[in-house]
């Protein structure tokens, strides 16, 4: 298990949420640097390069992204006054101070009404993970929901193994840790992951990194066994109010029906890197 406990240290660290911090926060005197889709928001003394260069990588992960789960017809969603605002805060003390968030929090997204127009990414200078880890998942995370609707369900298994996808770290090495799990029979079964609650299981951390492991690879699966088409048309019914269970039926039937026929199908692939 060492190599899952490994990985579990990403994931908590980029999770995390909004409470107590308003996404209006634009204080006088910070620099601006302003993309397309993208603001970032930075005090002061930053160092300006790293600034531009979390505009520049937010911009071509946003274009990346976004064709990757079929939203590309949408291209003008996070324009003008409806850009995402990214917040640098100068340091971690400064970031926990005014964020509220816990030490080990290396950054969050959250939306805000009306409508969730209002997005906001937030993390400090000099993080490590925040440009190839951080940033690349919280942009999925905000596109995901832009496109399916955010009064639609999104299975949290889901919403995170697409995010997870999207960062550009070593997560993907780890198949045969995964593989091991499953010949051992301690993944969590995928019907109970669709159900699968982060909160009632927040202090059994085998079970969250399990989670999240599971999640990435599931996904992972998916598009490299089907491919990217059948990935978006799976995007694309859970947009149109389709359960989980059912958009997977009618983005890849006959070959998967059901959430017991995509876990068979999973165990299969995966057992190849025993």
């Amino acid at each position: 298990m060492r190599q899952i406990f490994y990985l579990t240290s990403f994931f908590f660290l980029i999770a995390g949420s909004a409470w107590g911090f308003d996404a209006s926060f634009d204080p006088e005197g910070w620099l601006k640097f302003e993309g397309d889709h993208f603001v970032v928001l930075c005090p002061p003394g930053i160092d300006e390069d790293e600034a531009h260069a979390v505009l520049d990588h937010a911009e071509d992960y946003y274009n990346d992204i976004a064709d990757d789960i079929g939203y590309t017809r949408y291209q003008n969603f996070w324009t003008w006054g409806n850009r995402v605002k990214i917040i640098i805060f100068g340091d971690k003390d400064t970031y926990v101070r005014q964020t509220g968030q816990p030490p080990w929090s290396g950054g969050f997204a959250s939306m805000y009404s009306e409508l969730f127009k209002s997005r906001i990414i937030v993390s400090y200078a000099g993080q490590p993970n925040f440009i190839e880890v951080i940033l690349p998942h919280e942009i999925t995370h905000l596109i995901l929901h832009d496109f399916i609707g955010f009064d639609r369900p999104i299975p949290r298994f889901f919403d995170e193994g697409v995010a997870q996808l999207e960062q550009k770290d070593d997560s993907l090495n780890h198949m045969d840790a995964m593989a091991h799990l499953i010949v051992g029979g301690r993944i969590i079964p995928l019907q109970e992951l669709l159900q699968f609650d982060l909160v009632a299981h927040k202090n059994d951390a085998e079970s969250v990194s399990i989670f999240y492991v599971e999640s990435l690879y599931i996904v992972d699966f998916l598009v490299k066994t089907y491919g990217k088409d059948a990935f978006k048309e799976l995007c694309r019914h859970l947009r149109d109010g389709d359960g989980f269970e059912e958009a997977l039926k009618s983005s890849y039937y006959p070959t998967i029906d059901s959430m017991q026929a995509l876990q068979d199908k999973w165990f299969e692939y995966a057992k190849q890197y025993l």
